[in-house]
């Protein structure tokens, strides 16, 4: 009923309202590959956080769970970033597929170093790493929440015109 409502006042948009769209869903894609970029950083504090309060084999996996999401991270950010400011939906598409596979592998992350910390929390620091690893694992549902819709809202918006 719901889809009924929104779709049935649908109306032919002008070409100011059209390109108002475009570039707000362009400056959207933008801002999403600025994220991906900034995060990077966190990653890294996360990897010194991981490395400094916790030692063992488990521990030096997910060290390397974590520098291994970098350089893909990155190039998916620059990807977003080409995407955008380029128009090439062919970028986009290949950044739309890096967005759910990096969601999914920090997803995996996540429930590996939840898992880890809460198992091993006899300290607050190990507390607090599980939290955030717990938050991690929520990854893929915000990703395909927020970033695939708009991405591939902007992508459509380019093929159609």
């Amino acid at each position: 009923m719901l889809a009924f409502l929104i779709f049935s006042n649908m109306r032919p948009l002008d070409p100011d309202e059209l390109a108002f769209r475009r570039r707000a869903l362009r400056d959207a894609v933008i801002c999403i590959g600025w994220i991906k970029l900034i995060s990077t950083i966190c990653y890294i504090i996360l990897y010194f956080l991981v490395a400094a309060n916790s030692k063992g084999r488990m521990s030096e996996v997910i060290q390397i769970m974590i520098l291994a999401i970098i350089p893909p991270l990155v190039l998916n950010g620059v990807l977003l970033f080409l995407g955008a400011l380029e128009e090439k939906a062919i970028a986009l598409e290949v950044a739309l597929w890096m967005c759910l596979i990096i969601a999914s592998y920090n997803t995996v992350l996540g429930v590996t170093g939840g898992v880890y910390f809460i198992r091993t929390g006899h300290f607050t620091m190990h507390f607090m790493l599980a939290v955030v690893f717990g938050m991690l694992a929520l990854s893929l549902c915000t990703v395909i929440c927020h970033d695939v819709l708009i991405i591939f809202s902007y992508k459509r918006l380019l093929q159609s015109l």
